[in-house]
């Protein structure tokens, strides 16, 4: 049986070793994409409203593709 603290333990090690392979770049890169796009998605979000938020369900109204 696996315990949570070997779990853990496990994933940090595996999360240092992947960040150690991104450069500071990419980090930079990765944050100028985000920052893009949550530009590009407040305008859409902004338009909804009350009236075309069940729009959403079936598809329709001023939403991104996703």
């Amino acid at each position: 049986m696996v315990s949570l603290r070997s779990l853990f333990a496990s994933v940090a090690v595996m999360a240092a070793a992947v960040s150690a392979a991104v450069t500071p770049q990419q980090i930079a890169d990765a944050i100028t994409n985000m920052n893009t796009q949550h530009q590009n998605m407040q305008a859409p979000a902004e338009s909804i409203s009350i009236i075309n938020s069940p729009l959403i369900i079936i598809g329709q109204g001023p939403f991104p593709v996703c």
